[in-house]
């Protein structure tokens, strides 16, 4: 659902020149590239733990535990 902010002219004159030059089309999306930048974030979590864990194995503690 679209919704209304106040923001200034100078903010304003930046977002527009940041959606020109990331080539999107929206402002909503620039702020998205803003935030994902700002905090560090993935654009998608698919995946994203694909290179930091390593293989799956059982514990001990879990073959007492088998039906």
């Amino acid at each position: 659902m679209p919704t209304t902010i106040q923001i200034k002219k100078t903010t304003l004159t930046k977002l527009k020149k940041l959606k020109e030059e990331k080539n999107v089309n929206s402002y909503d999306e620039v702020i998205e590239a803003l935030i994902q930048n700002e905090l560090n974030l993935p654009k998608s979590l698919l995946g994203f733990m694909k290179h930091g864990t390593s293989s799956f194995t059982r514990d001990i503690e879990d073959k007492d535990h088998e039906l």
